[in-house]
């Protein structure tokens, strides 16, 4: 009973480390600049905030005298390169697929097959390689939201639920700390119907699926660092992908309606594409240690 008093000790207080500095931030960002993305200070204060989970993970263990052990800090390579070409390829999948269902099922005059033979899928392979790489300069900020997230309340929350629960619970959870960012617009702009309360739920749906993808990652590997590595490649390849696959198919008379259908094609088929990812991982890929 003391255990599970304090396993629930350990989430509160890592749920208020991780949620409350950067919300002070960002609300404060809002009062200067209002809601926009546009402000001079935003992206500082975005890479701020993506590192609060991880310093809320430290905080938590040092103030309740947790320790370090299993932090899930280090990275055995052996038998584990092969999770770190997936979490660097889930993106890039997933850009190219949720260009295929959009362009098939809302584009005018357009059908999967012109996707593949009007992209010049060179200069999308060129530009997703370079965001890859971009994305290894950047693995901090993707470490700064993992070693919170998956490395430590997903395995806390297993402690109090089943595993499929403590995922779902997880990313609700993930999803709601990117409040005040959708607010200004961040991921799905604010010029759409049920602002900014739809966007919530769409992140949150999408969280939820994404961290299952990510959660599988931790697993197999016994380390947050892959799923860090596939978190901030992720944010920096899927949209860019499928929007540069959008430059060559979309027709003329088009014009991008500022709906919630493209995100919508989007978080589906990230969805199916974690579950299906995340399935196979913890199936097949028992870590192996040395």
């Amino acid at each position: 009973m003391k255990s599970d008093k304090m396993t629930a000790r350990r989430i509160v207080l890592f749920l208020a480390l991780a949620f409350i500095p950067p919300w002070i931030l960002l609300f404060i960002y809002i009062a200067i600049y209002g809601k926009t993305t546009d402000g001079a200070f935003y992206s500082p204060v975005c890479a701020l905030g993506m590192l609060a989970p991880a310093i809320a993970n430290i905080l938590t263990r040092i103030i309740t005298k947790e320790g370090f052990e299993d932090c899930k800090f280090k990275l055995r390579f052996k038998g584990n390169v092969r999770y770190i070409v997936i979490a660097l390829c889930f993106p890039i999948v997933s850009g190219y697929f949720t260009a295929l269902a959009f362009a098939a099922s809302f584009l005018p005059d357009c059908s999967i097959i012109d996707v593949f033979t009007k992209t010049d899928h060179i200069r999308v392979a060129a530009t997703a390689l370079y965001c890859v790489g971009v994305s290894f300069f950047g693995v901090i900020l993707g470490f700064g939201e993992e070693f919170g997230w998956r490395a430590y309340l997903t395995p806390k929350l297993e402690e109090k639920m089943p595993f499929s629960a403590a995922i779902a619970v997880s990313g609700i959870i993930w999803g709601l700390w990117h409040a005040p960012l959708i607010v200004c617009g961040h991921n799905f702009g604010t010029d759409y119907s049920g602002y900014p309360y739809v966007g919530f739920v769409m992140m949150c749906i999408s969280c939820a699926f994404l961290g299952s993808f990510l959660t599988a990652l931790v697993k197999a590997t016994d380390s947050v660092l892959p799923a860090a590595l596939g978190h901030i490649t992720f944010n920096n390849t899927t949209g860019a992908v499928s929007g540069m696959i959008f430059t060559y198919v979309v027709s003329e008379n088009f014009t991008p309606s500022n709906s919630m259908v493209y995100p919508a094609v989007m978080i589906s088929v990230i969805s199916v594409v974690s579950i299906i990812a995340g399935i196979l991982i913890l199936k097949f890929g028992k870590r192996k240690t040395v």
